[in-house]
């Protein structure tokens, strides 16, 4: 009832975040690349901050500064790690979707429902949570969230863990955790005017506006960041390659109901205080309209519009900083996170888009506690966390009338690391040991069966050896993670394409890796082995009729290599990565082996980058993606996708101007995407988009 009560006012909320949200003004601390190296453990420097309670086992190599990210090791597991506000290249009003589909080694592709998801080393979306200032942004009524529609104008920096991520990230992740940092991260404390407008059109009718601000204000010895800003997003279509085939009456070279607006903002504050105690408030909204391109590979295909999908993420957090509790140093902190979104699906008779049959309503409100303690123990630490998840989801479908959901999970978890053998230099070895204990349960199913209470248990293991005054790093480890069904999966029909099954199991992740990270004056790089297996994967099987049921299949397994590497001499810098990887379906009940959906054996990209003459900077990138195949429900069997290579490039100069004080700094851009006009596909029948032209200018 109170999450009801509260969810009832977001509407009003988003339209006083949306339209109020730009009006803060002054000075701020800006980064300037002088970012406070995490620790690797509570206790290995216990009077200085971490980056994120959530994670205190942090280590952070420092190779060089490359435009997409940079490798390194995290919790004894391989990462990399983004700047947001050191790419040039992001469109003004950035969503999620398109930084990763820059970003080495992930795998980011449209479904048939208009949203962007993630995938990497064999695991889905489901299995690859994001968290923004530690609170889930994929725990909900589907376990994941529409990469799209996430703004990130006010994301400092962006980090995702392959594998081996932490048990203190709570319940629901297992292969890998994506974190997006927006207000938990200490700040430096340079005081720099800022504020940044911009703009960007493109050659199919869109177009991008943004405004972002930051001040730091010092009261009583304390210092309080404000950070704000907000943006506005469209576009009228989607160019395709003309030898693509649609449904009347689709046009020649555009893509079917394929629009899009989105408003969004954000609010971000975080205080610190001279004796360490912080408090930070995190705040991101948006409002969307848009179509949803019809699959070309089915007879039957999902012809909908989304006339309102609106979301409203707010975290406020706090801590205590390092304390001496009498029996060494430690610390607490916690977060609260709040979570409402609201979803409008019209359903068509033809692809004219003229006559609405059908639709659902639908009404999202998670929250979200989180409880974090960490305590030195000798040259060691241990970390520990507790979380608590209760989400509700009320929807409404025309035909089907009304129901409600609600899901609450739980997580409590350890991690204990030890050094050995540290020196002044940097070398040395570690290890780390942890266990968790997760649960679930589903208290309102809709008048379906519901769910008994499910447990299960989580554990890591890693080490890690620094040589050559930390410049070379190896790592190894092994953990086991669990996931439960989400509620989507286990009681939606999805208006017709799935048939409900309520009988679903949690599927389990046990992942090894082994890797090597290391850097010089001008590269770096990473080379990471790894292999999992993933025991009662919950995957779609036909159902007859065109429709498809979620089953737990007996285990998913994937066996690759991946390889990250950049370089820089001179005017030249280039970045390379490369994924070797064999995902495959072993179910004994189903004599015929089936392909693992959408899992190439070779993928990976190429980035180049250039100062010309005039001081004139060019990235050129080239991305690659091989064979995969989906399961087609209208002929019962596998369809291959062939390879695409992905081509884009962009220039762009900067300039100083006198006189304009914090917008002094003017970029102009000029950049195309597909530069080949090829014919790509992110799944099978919904082809990317064709040649865009894109022009951009920023201040500040």
């Amino acid at each position: 009832m109170i999450r009801r009560t509260l969810r009832s006012g977001l509407r009003a909320a988003l339209v006083a975040q949306l339209l109020g949200i730009g009006t803060a003004a002054g000075t701020h601390a800006q980064d300037a690349g002088r970012r406070e190296a995490p620790a690797d453990s509570a206790s290995e420097r216990p009077g200085q901050p971490a980056e994120d309670p959530a994670d205190t086992l942090v280590k952070a190599l420092q190779p060089l500064r490359v435009r997409v990210g940079r490798p390194l090791v995290v919790g004894g597991a391989s990462a990399f790690e983004v700047d947001v506000d050191s790419l040039a290249f992001l469109a003004p009003s950035p969503t999620l979707g398109e930084l990763l589909r820059d970003t080495p080694v992930l795998r980011v592709r449209e479904n048939s429902r208009g949203e962007t998801h993630l995938s990497l080393r064999g695991s889905e979306a489901r299995q690859l949570p994001v968290l923004l200032d530690g609170v889930a942004l994929t725990l909900g009524w589907d376990n994941r969230t529409d990469l799209s529609l996430i703004p990130i104008a006010g994301v400092r920096r962006v980090q995702m863990v392959r594998g081996l991520s932490s048990l203190l990230a709570g319940p629901n992740v297992l292969g890998g955790v994506l974190r997006l940092e927006v207000a938990r991260e200490p700040f430096a404390r340079a005081p720099v005017e800022r504020v940044r407008l911009g703009t960007a059109l493109d050659d199919a009718g869109g177009g991008a506006v943004d405004a972002r601000v930051e001040g730091l204000i010092r009261t009583g010895g304390a210092e309080v960041l404000l950070r704000a800003g907000g943006g506005f997003r469209r576009r009228n279509e989607l160019p395709i390659p003309e030898e693509i085939v649609q449904p009347n009456p689709a046009l020649p070279g555009v893509r079917l109901n394929s629009d899009f607006r989105q408003a969004n903002g954000f609010l971000a504050a975080r205080l610190q205080t001279p004796g360490g105690a912080w408090a930070a408030l995190s705040s991101v909204a948006f409002s969307a309209e848009r179509g949803v391109p019809p699959e070309l590979h089915v007879e039957e295909p999902r012809l909908w519009r989304i006339p309102e999908t609106s979301r409203w993420v707010t975290v406020l957090a706090g801590g205590t900083g390092w304390r001496d509790t009498g029996a060494g140093r430690g610390r607490l902190s916690a977060s609260v996170g709040i979570d409402f979104g609201h979803t409008e699906i019209d359903v068509y008779k033809s692809p004219a888009y003229e006559s609405v049959v059908g639709g659902e309503d639908g009404d999202d409100g998670t929250l979200t506690f989180r409880l974090f303690a960490d305590h030195a123990l000798g040259d060691g630490a241990i970390a520990t966390a507790f979380t608590f998840v209760d989400t509700d989801h009320d929807e409404k479908l025309d035909p089907g009338g009304a129901a409600s959901f609600s899901q609450r999970l739980w997580s409590a978890a350890a991690e204990v690391r030890q050094p050995f053998g540290q020196r002044a230099d940097g070398s040395g070895a570690a290890i780390t040991v942890g266990g968790s204990l997760d649960g679930s349960d589903t208290p309102e199913t809709g008048g379906l069966p519901p769910q008994e209470t499910l447990w299960d248990w989580g554990a890591k293991l890693t080490g890690s050896v620094t040589l050559t005054g930390g410049a070379t790093r190896l790592h190894v480890g092994v953990s086991r993670r669990t996931r439960f069904p989400s509620l989507r999966e286990l009681y939606s029909s999805a208006l017709g394409r799935f048939v409900p099954n309520p009988d679903l199991g949690p599927e389990a992740l046990v992942v090894g890796e082994a890797g090597v990270t290391a850097s010089g004056a001008s590269w770096t790089l990473q080379g990471v082995a790894f292999h999992q297996r993933l025991t009662d994967a919950i995957v779609r099987t036909e159902a007859g009729e065109g429709t498809f049921r979620r089953v737990n299949r007996d285990r998913v397994l994937s066996t690759g290599v991946e390889l990250l590497g950049s370089s820089r001499w001179r005017f030249l810098s280039a970045s390379v990565d490369l994924t070797l990887q064999s995902v495959r379906l072993d179910d004994p009940a189903i004599p015929d082996e089936r392909h693992a959906e959408y899992q190439p054996a070779v993928s990976g990209s190429f980035e180049l980058g250039a100062r010309l003459p005039a001081e004139i900077d060019a990235r050129f990138l080239l991305d690659h993606i091989g064979r995969r195949y989906c399961v087609n429900p209208d002929v019962g069997r596998d369809e291959e996708l062939e390879a695409d290579t992905h081509l884009a490039f962009q220039v762009w100069r900067e300039w100083r101007l006198k006189g304009l004080g914090p917008l002094s700094r003017f970029r102009a851009l000029a950049g195309v995407d597909n530069l080949g006009n090829a014919v790509l596909f992110d799944q099978c029948g919904l082809p990317q988009p064709g040649r865009i032209f894109r022009l951009q200018i920023d201040f500040g």
